[in-house]
């Protein structure tokens, strides 16, 4: 019996063939026979793909300059609540 030819496909390709499966109704067992495909490739695409497309939370949120123009530096006071009772603060004095 003659192997099924290997077609490399591209990543956008693979998203395609995920986005067909998931609209199909089948499973991807039956998806992946209907169509030649490894399920065993199709799952890890699947998992690439899904891994590569999740946003990355922001872990900070960027300060503006409060500071009046022409004005002293007082310094600045920074507190951070970190639960459980602890609290990280940061100072620095004016010049």
């Amino acid at each position: 019996m003659a192997d099924p030819v290997r077609r490399r496909r591209s990543p956008e390709q693979w998203q395609r063939l995920i986005d067909q499966q998931a609209d199909s109704g089948q499973s991807q067992a039956a998806f992946c026979a209907a169509h030649g495909l490894s399920q065993t490739t199709f799952q890890h695409w699947k998992r690439r793909l899904k891994s590569s497309a999740s946003p990355v939370e922001a872990l900070f949120t960027p300060l503006t300059d409060t500071s009046v123009p022409n004005e002293p530096d007082s310094g600045w006071t920074i507190e951070l609540d970190l639960g459980d009772g602890v609290c990280l603060r940061l100072r620095r004095g004016g010049w």
